[in-house]
């Protein structure tokens, strides 16, 4: 090691390092010996600031380094370094250097402090110095001499010298044995043997084989590290090696370009019986904008180097910068899995992150949850449309910032009818002033179309069929006039706004004016999310609720009568007329085989039966039944009709038959029953 010694002189002269030449020695020669005990005295000068180096064993006691003139150049820096007492251990290079931007620059001696009794600079004779030996390096034994006269044999301790071949092995004065490309022959103990006035000394070493291998290199701080001005700054760098490894640690930080220096605490750990691990520790107090940059550190295990780096960011005071990270209406829709809402944040220090939703806490709803500068919304309903607002505190420094963001919930289109729509059909009286309203709710607010979609023509004597690409053979509804020959006049369309239960729905309502054609109008509601459609079968009838029986007279006995059954052709069909009555305790019944006769209208079908030269057994209770085409049931009327003789008693009693107990004679009802 070497120990440093600024020059205290100022900094003043030549700015151009390149043009800068190296420090003087009042000393010419590179290497001088001195005896020991003697005084080593060298002189320094420069153009700039310098400092002196030396053997890192000199006892600081017996060295002296003073500034000094330097006979009236005033650009010219000078300095003295003095040894007092020179002994054998201050053996070595005492060097001038000057620093500059592009590197140091110095002048070197080399000066051997001799003694008649002590040929090596460091003595190992009892116990051996253990040297490292690393593949793919020299092999150095550092048994230095305190003259360059001296003679030095290298062998195994004990056996037979190596001869020095200055090839495979090499005698260096200054720095001791160097063997290139060591082998496994060197593993043994090694000394080195001088001989001074007849008495032989030995110095000994021990080589011991290091792994190169490092396992790992980390830092204990994350790739960038933000700091304010004043605050300490602690990096800790640890390596993993091999347990006969050595691992070298160095730093390079932004600081060291000003020639100033953090601490650096090192410390090694052997706990592990497999791996050692090796730890440096940077300190820097108090830091300025100067040490902000890039911090390395190098682990160095023989050939083997392994860097990890960090940055350092240093802020003059603390900051919140917000902003969303895209621009616009945030937007989501109902029934989505999850919509997060994301904010830009630049702060130091990090600050206490608060989200509220119209004014509060917004995280208190279960299916809401922060991640620091974003939220996440699970299961999106219209209740999490809002104002969401990101506070961001540093409290320690009275600092605040706020963004609000307003969401908006997008819903598909619904219309309220389609909740509770009949599964049958209504019947509209022919001829009839009606409305049909479709109650929409959406965001944004769905615009509503209204369609017409006729019975086909081929069917209009039997049922209403339709078109299946309703899309095609609709048309859409306009107020006052027909959309064909088969459609209704619309007198009007209206909509208008109110609020169902919290929300703004829209109610559209058309007036139909003198109802008279069947068919399907449509309602559709669409937005950007799609559309919900409602159909409403609109089927006219000139029958009183689609459904109807008559008998023509009040029979007597040998007249004639008829009986009429009427349906509405949209809802029923096989029309059939029972007739029941009463033979003793039992009640037969069969079809009426006598004159029938089946017609239709654009609206009804009626099936009459014609009873001639009425008597007696004619008198029963008379049945017409109809199957409703949507529900597959039979819909039934029943008449009860008594046949009296004679021109002066004739009359006809009626009663409810749907229990087919007579009430009351001389009466005439009806009734509906369905099977």
């Amino acid at each position: 090691m070497l120990c440093l010694l600024f020059g205290c002189l100022l900094l003043t002269g030549h700015s151009d390092c390149s043009k800068l030449k190296s420090p003087k020695l009042n000393i010419k020669e590179k290497e001088l010996v001195v005896e020991a005990g003697q005084l080593i005295h060298l002189k320094c000068s420069s153009h700039k600031s310098h400092f002196w180096t030396y053997p890192a064993n000199l006892n600081k006691e017996r060295i002296s380094i003073k500034n000094s003139a330097c006979g009236g150049h005033l650009r010219t820096r000078c300095s003295s370094l003095t040894v007092h007492k020179a002994r054998p251990s201050d053996t070595g290079y005492y060097s001038c250097t000057v620093a500059t931007k592009n590197g140091n620059r110095s002048t070197s001696i080399y000066i051997f402090v001799a003694d008649a009794n002590i040929p090596f600079v460091e003595m190992h004779s009892e116990f051996p110095q253990v040297v490292h030996v690393t593949d793919g390096e020299e092999l150095v034994i550092p048994c230095r001499v305190t003259s360059p006269n001296i003679t030095v044999t290298f062998k195994r301790y004990g056996k037979h010298p190596f001869p020095v071949d200055q090839k495979n092995i090499i005698w260096n004065n200054k720095r001791g044995i160097i063997i290139p490309n060591p082998t496994f022959q060197y593993s043994e103990l090694l000394s080195c043997e001088a001989t001074l006035n007849g008495i032989v000394h030995n110095t000994i070493y021990l080589p011991h084989k290091e792994s190169s291998t490092i396992h790992s290199v980390k830092l204990d701080v994350p790739d960038s590290i933000h700091l304010l001005s004043g605050e300490r700054l602690r990096i800790q760098c640890s390596v993993k090696t091999d347990l006969n490894a050595r691992a070298e640690i160095e730093w390079k930080y932004p600081r060291t370009k000003f020639h100033r220096i953090g601490s650096i605490i090192r410390r090694m750990d052997a706990s592990n019986p497999k791996v050692l691990m090796f730890y440096s520790t940077l300190i820097i107090d108090n830091v300025q904008k100067i040490d902000q940059g890039q911090y390395s550190c190098t682990a160095k295990n023989g050939p083997s180097t392994s860097s990890v780096n960090t940055t350092v960011r240093i802020h003059a005071k603390p900051f919140i910068n917000v902003k969303p990270r895209t621009q616009g209406v945030l937007e989501s829709f109902a029934g989505q899995k999850s919509y997060h809402i994301l904010v830009k944040v630049r702060a130091f220090p990090d600050p206490e992150v608060i989200w509220l939703k119209d004014g509060l806490p917004a995280v208190e709803k279960c299916t809401r949850y922060s991640d620091k500068y974003s939220l996440t919304i699970k299961d999106v309903t219209e209740e999490d449309a809002g104002k969401y607002t990101i506070v961001l505190q540093l409290k320690q420094w009275n600092l605040t910032k706020n963004l609000t963001l307003p969401l908006i919930v997008n819903v598909r289109p619904q219309i309220y009818e389609n909740a509770m729509s009949l599964h049958e059909p209504v019947l509209y009286p022919l001829g009839s002033k009606q409305s049909l309203t479709c109650t929409v709710f959406g965001i944004p607010p769905p615009i509503i179309t209204w369609h017409w979609r006729p019975c086909t023509k081929k069917n209009l004597k039997t049922r209403c069929d339709f078109h299946t690409d309703s899309s095609r053979h609709s048309a859409p509804l306009m107020v006052g006039q027909n959309i064909s020959s088969l459609g209704n006049t619309i007198q009007s369309i209206r909509e208008r706004t109110q609020m169902i239960e919290g929300k703004i729905k829209t109610a559209s309502t058309i007036i139909i004016d003198n109802s008279r054609a069947s068919g399907v109008y449509s309602c559709m509601a669409t937005n950007k999310l799609g559309s919900e459609r409602r159909e409403m079968m609109y089927y006219v009838t000139d029958i009183p609720n689609g459904f109807q029986i008559s008998v023509n007279k009040v029979p007597s006995e040998g007249d004639n009568f008829t009986l009429t059954c009427s349906v509405s052709k949209f809802m029923y069909t096989d029309i059939k007329w029972i007739f029941f009555r009463t033979v003793g305790n039992r009640t037969i019944h069969h079809s009426i085989n006598k004159q029938r006769n089946s017609t239709s209208t654009a609206y009804s079908l009626t099936l009459t039966a014609v009873i001639n030269n009425a008597n007696m057994a004619d008198s029963g209770v008379y049945e017409c039944r109809a199957k409703n085409l949507y529900t597959g049931k039979f819909h039934l009327l029943k008449k009860e009709i008594n046949i009296t003789g004679g021109l002066n008693s004739k009359k006809t009693v009626v009663s409810r038959t749907s229990k087919l107990k007579r009430r009351k004679r001389n009466s005439t009802t009806q009734s509906l029953v369905t099977h």
